[in-house]
């Protein structure tokens, strides 16, 4: 009897190991991009690509994890999951699927958002040629943020929903500022690792596609258990993302909102396809709502900002953020899969249907 082993990993080393052997049932090519730091285990960090299909493919399917580095335990499990299902037996003749598994190696290692220089990945594909964007609201916040001490995240996020109100206060904090590099959603002032290989990856496989469908797999926002598809794309390009996964798209570049985050991985997708039709969604796992885990992220910022990864109090954070981003919770795991693979092929169908 064969077992399944859970697509669930709870570490670096054990979900790429999972997702090589699941990559390499599939039949497909498998090549890897050594990142120049070591783990938190002292493991080697790389970021693994997968192709499945015709080099010479006219559409192409990418899914990507772990831009959000500590998000990519759940992408994982899904993209596993999928794989181990024998899913990519339904790609099309003239469709071949990339995986770009943990663009963010270092932030996954270290169950971080950001990598290993501070940034959040998705607010530093900005056009660096040109000055950065003010902050306003997170210059407010900043000096507050610079000043908690242990045990005290859960109030200044609590001071800040009753001065701001919930929404602006996850704003303040979430958008993304290009003013403090020490700071909470850092930006970057030049492209990071993960910005240029993720470039440098779909630059090299994407060549003969004049189709693309880009679906990042992201976790923490939205309600237990659901799923919620996020595009920055707007106009036809937002018009064929709801034909692909239906009208319950958030879209914050055209309704306005938190996630409207300038210089996103999306922007970056963009400039590598130029003219040539791209999708892309982002897909967000709900887990704890933001009054839950914004405390830990403000504490992981502490932990790391201080020097205090190998502590105790290192440690914890680090488990409380893999755990408002991959729960252990059987039900809710059960059902990011479930929704995962949907995803996975509501990809390949629209873009089987695109004339």
């Amino acid at each position: 009897m064969i077992v399944k082993i859970s697509p669930f990993a709870r570490d670096f080393v054990q979900s790429r190991d999972r997702f090589l052997a699941a990559a390499e049932r599939a039949g497909a090519a498998l090549t890897s991009i050594s990142h120049p730091l070591k783990g938190s285990q002292g493991e080697n960090l790389a970021t693994d690509v997968a192709r499945i299909g015709s080099t010479e493919a006219d559409r192409l399917v990418v899914l990507i994890t772990g831009v959000h580095g500590v998000e990519h335990y759940a992408g994982s499990a899904c993209v596993c999951d999928w794989l181990q299902g024998g899913g990519a037996a339904s790609l099309p003749s003239d469709m071949a699927l990339l995986v770009i598994h943990a663009i963010n190696p270092w932030g996954a290692a270290y169950y971080r958002r950001y990598t290993e220089d501070n940034i959040d990945l998705a607010r530093n594909f900005l056009d660096f040629s040109e000055a950065f964007p003010d902050s306003p609201s997170y210059e407010k916040v900043h000096p507050r943020l610079m000043q908690i001490a242990e045990g005290e995240a859960s109030g200044v996020v609590h001071q800040l929903y009753e001065e701001l109100g919930e929404r602006d206060a996850i704003d303040s904090l979430m958008s993304g500022q290009y003013q403090y590099p020490e700071g909470f959603s850092f930006g970057g002032h030049a492209p990071t690792w993960a910005h240029r290989t993720v470039k440098a990856i779909l630059q090299d496989h994407s060549r003969s596609a004049s189709k693309c469908c880009i679906v990042e797999f992201h976790s923490g926002l939205g309600p237990w258990g659901e799923v919620i598809p996020v595009s920055m794309q707007q106009g036809t390009d937002l018009e064929r993302v709801k034909r692909f996964f239906g009208d319950n798209i958030i879209a914050p570049r055209v309704d306005g909102g938190t996630h409207s985050a300038r210089g996103h991985t999306t922007d970056g997708y963009t400039q590598v396809f130029g003219e040539r039709e791209l999708t892309s969604v982002v897909v967000e796992f709900g887990t704890y709502s933001p009054s839950t885990s914004l405390p830990v992220l403000l504490e992981d910022h502490r932990v790391h900002a201080n020097g205090l990864v190998e502590t105790e109090a290192g440690r914890t954070v680090a488990a409380a953020n893999l755990e408002m981003h991959c729960p252990k919770d059987s039900d809710w795991q059960e059902r990011v899969l479930k929704r995962g693979t949907q995803i996975i092929n509501a990809s390949i169908k629209g873009l089987q249907q695109c004339s």
